[in-house]
């Protein structure tokens, strides 16, 4: 992933307060505050409002989908200020991170022609889910649909930004890569075993260990609200498919592009923190490789250089520290929604 695609992020993100306005321009922290606080009463007053005009739909649901789409709705809203107040108060943070991004950056990528592409068609796929969206929920309800949900476009969008931020992890993940290969490169060319490799594979190791922890700060939180919002949304849908409610075919289909989007957007992250994290562990077992085939002496001292911050310091993906990321997180997604699937199911048969 190139830095001009983050870039072309943050520049979009900028207009709902959700990214830095400007990277390493410190001189505009307080404007950006200003803004970002005004967004807060944009989103906060379009929620209200739009919970108001949905009373009356609320009021006819049953208390199993009423408390689901509650929680929903009130986890979006919760993600999208959470979203904005991090931006405004971890400036710092945004900028120690590109810039070690920029530090890691390959010295041979080449320029592509066609770089903004994985932007442009996340944004086509997005217009295309939502204009079905529009057309087939306007057609059932008239002009009442944009009064009931006009808000939420602005706030899928602002979830959008996050899923899109969150694609850094494959920049990451290179830079991860590229340390296997020269670690690899050691234990087959002995020779160019030295300290000055061995230094600038460790320093190359740290930043990496700072980013990921810097990428922990800024977006763990967020992404536990992902995951948050998706299960609740797949518990809704099932709920709704397992009960009988008859569903006409477009909204059906919607429902299942919806819920795709949301669950690529969320759990692709989860594999790449994983991935990662396998990464790494493939290095401690070349670092160790390398410490055992080197004599004692001055090459086992320098290999030690190197083997002891991979075996002791490597940070691991969370979701603000409540747990790790990584594919046992999708196992246990799904076992919860299978148990609160059946939980709600037998309410539902309780109350009837």
């Amino acid at each position: 992933m190139s830095l001009k695609l983050v870039k072309l992020g943050f520049k979009f993100g900028n207009l709902l307060a959700l990214t830095p306005a400007k990277i390493e321009q410190n001189g505009l922290a307080f404007p950006s505050k200003i803004y970002a606080l005004l967004w807060i009463i944009l989103f906060s007053a379009g929620v209200s409002i739009s919970a108001f005009f949905r009373k009356a739909i609320y009021e006819k649901l049953t208390p199993v989908i009423l408390t689901l789409r509650v929680a929903i709705d009130t986890l979006l809203f919760v993600l999208n200020i959470s979203t904005i107040i991090i931006t405004a108060t971890k400036r710092h943070q945004w900028n120690r991170f590109i810039n070690i991004l920029k530090f890691l950056k390959n010295s041979n990528e080449k320029g592509d022609l066609f770089w903004f592409l994985p932007f442009l068609l996340t944004n086509v796929v997005f217009v295309v889910i939502f204009t079905y969206y529009t057309t087939i929920f306007a057609q059932r309800m008239g002009v009442d649909f944009f009064k009931y949900y006009a808000v939420e476009y602005f706030q899928f969008y602002a979830q959008f930004i996050v899923y899109y931020l969150i694609y850094v992890l494959c920049m990451i993940l290179d830079r991860v890569q590229n340390l296997s290969k020269n670690i690899k490169l050691l234990k087959i060319q002995p020779n160019r075993l030295n300290n000055f490799a061995l230094k600038r594979i460790k320093i190359i190791f740290f930043e990496l260990e700072e980013c990921i922890d810097i990428f922990n700060n800024i977006f763990g939180w967020l992404i536990l609200l992902l995951i948050g919002f998706c299960f609740l949304q797949q518990l809704s849908y099932l709920h709704n498919f397992i009960v009988g409610l008859q569903n006409p075919l477009p909204i059906l289909i919607f429902r299942i592009m919806y819920i795709t989007w949301h669950m690529v957007g969320t759990f692709i992250s989860v594999f790449l923190c994983d991935l990662i994290q396998q990464r790494v562990k493939n290095m401690q077992m070349e670092a160790q490789q390398i410490a055992a085939n080197c004599a004692e002496g001055k090459e086992y001292e320098d290999i030690k250089i190197l083997e002891d911050p991979i075996n002791h310091s490597f940070p691991n993906f969370t979701a603000a520290r409540f747990f790790d990321l990584n594919r046992k997180t999708i196992l246990g997604v799904i076992n919860a929604l299978l148990t609160f699937l059946i939980v709600a199911i037998q309410f539902e048969n309780i109350q009837i």
